[in-house]
């Protein structure tokens, strides 16, 4: 890299985080700042027209028909009482446990994650429900932060996963088999966020013994609830089943399994919503579905002008040519290439995180050989590690800010102990990588 080119990167790093600390999105924030940077080393007419055609370079790819769909699918899911459904069931099969109210909402947020795609979109929705349900049970806020915080982060690998649809876009890797890919990784996690929920809720019992642990709600114990949040489970598990489980079994390409499931959850949405309400609920999911999708178009597009700005200004070839050229063991350059990610959690979303730097991380790794699905997830994993990873973790501040109460601190001490959880599941993972890869090479997903 010349000296013109440092000075430029150091430049545009700068206005990209002054725009993020005066809270521009984060889409805008990638454009303008890479737009400042293609000027400075080419000319202004050159940014402004790569500014211009980000937009259609950055949706020409027919892959990216996947997320509005999934978006659409997910949406609908929510406005028909899907997700309500799930949560309320799962308060019911978990209230036993010790727990139960933590564990439900866990189980709520991974759902909610995995409809918008968004660990803050989730975080920001669920903090004060989740929180006030875990409260009423007798457990702390604190509890309750590394809860919700923790459980955004469950839908980056549970399908359907948006920024594991967008990995294989901006890679090449199959969509396929990336999302079959992510669910033994999913549940392994879920089942590390429950242990330590429950560890948690026991210490804390023998230190403070007789506190309450239940959602102690007549609706519980409602025949008839139960029977609508049993129906609610099912139609749940036919949308995923006809979305996921036809790319299982090779029937269907993702793009034709995404509409499968958009498709199922529009029949459901119409049986469950009542018939006077059905037009204006439609016309509020469409609405919602298409700013959820413009939103992440706009990272997309802000990313592609980023992206092309490091090209030109040598920084990801320089990046790739230092670490390729030591002499460090294939592993530990995995684990510094990954470890590269956690600060970024300071600034930018999962999505984001994904589109900046999976592209080049994932053409160094690759090098080394390793399996490019497997590299996939673990990416994807520690990407949504980041946003709860102190110092600043954009998941805290976003709770810290929904939830009365719940100190920055307060959230970061909730938090750390599914940290260590998190960390567990990354070495199992990069120990054991059937994990990720005995599902996809077990279907007949391409």
């Amino acid at each position: 890299m010349t000296p013109e080119n440092i000075v430029a990167v150091v430049i545009v790093l700068t206005v990209f985080l002054g725009l993020l600390a005066i809270r521009f999105h984060v889409g805008l924030s990638l454009m303008l700042s890479g737009l400042v940077g293609i000027s400075i080393l080419r000319s202004t007419g050159t940014g402004i027209s790569t500014v211009t055609n980000a937009p259609y370079s950055a949706s020409y790819n027919y892959s990216l028909v996947i997320i509005p769909l999934f978006i659409l699918m997910g949406v609908l899911a929510v406005r028909s009482g899907l997700a309500q459904a799930g949560f309320d069931l799962a308060s019911r099969l978990l209230k036993k446990l010790p727990g139960g109210a933590a564990l439900a909402s866990l189980a709520g947020s991974g759902l909610f994650a995995a409809v918008t795609g968004s660990s803050v979109a989730t975080v920001a929705t669920m903090a004060r429900v989740s929180t006030t349900a875990i409260v009423r049970a007798g457990h702390s806020i604190q509890l309750a932060a590394g809860v919700v915080c923790a459980g955004g982060t469950l839908g980056v690998l549970i399908p359907p996963s948006i920024v594991l649809v967008l990995y294989g876009v901006v890679t090449g890797e199959s969509i396929g088999r990336l999302l079959l890919a992510g669910i033994g990784p999913g549940l392994l996690t879920i089942a590390a966020y429950a242990a330590t929920i429950i560890v948690l809720v026991l210490i804390a019992r023998r230190k403070t013994p007789g506190e309450p642990d239940s959602l102690s709600n007549p609706r519980v114990e409602a025949v008839e609830d139960v029977k609508l949040d049993l129906m609610g489970g099912a139609y749940l598990a036919v949308i995923f089943s006809v979305s996921i489980g036809t790319i299982y079994l090779g029937v269907a390409t993702p793009t034709e399994a995404a509409s499968f499931g958009a498709l199922a959850a529009l029949i459901i949405f119409i049986i469950r919503t009542k018939l006077p309400k059905i037009v204006h609920e439609l016309k509020e999911s469409l609405s919602e579905a298409v700013g959820l999708t413009a939103m992440t178009f706009l990272l997309i597009a802000g990313a592609g002008v980023f992206t092309y700005f490091l090209a030109i200004s040598g920084a990801s070839t320089a990046l790739v040519n230092v670490i390729t050229s030591s002499d460090a063991s294939p592993y530990v350059v995995l684990i510094l290439c990954l470890l590269l990610l956690l600060p970024l959690g300071m600034f930018l979303d999962g999505i984001s995180m994904i589109l900046i730097a999976a592209p080049l991380l994932h053409q160094i790794l690759t090098s080394y050989g390793f399996d490019g699905i497997w590299l996939a997830v673990l990416i994807v994993k520690v990407a949504e590690m980041a946003l709860i990873t102190p110092p600043v973790g954009m998941n805290i501040f976003v709770y810290s800010g929904a939830v009365k109460g719940a100190s920055i601190s307060t959230a970061f001490r909730g938090v750390m102990p599914f940290i260590l959880a998190d960390f567990v599941v990354v070495a199992i993972i990069i120990a054991v990588p059937d994990i990720v890869t005995f599902l996809p090479d077990l279907s007949g997903a391409k």
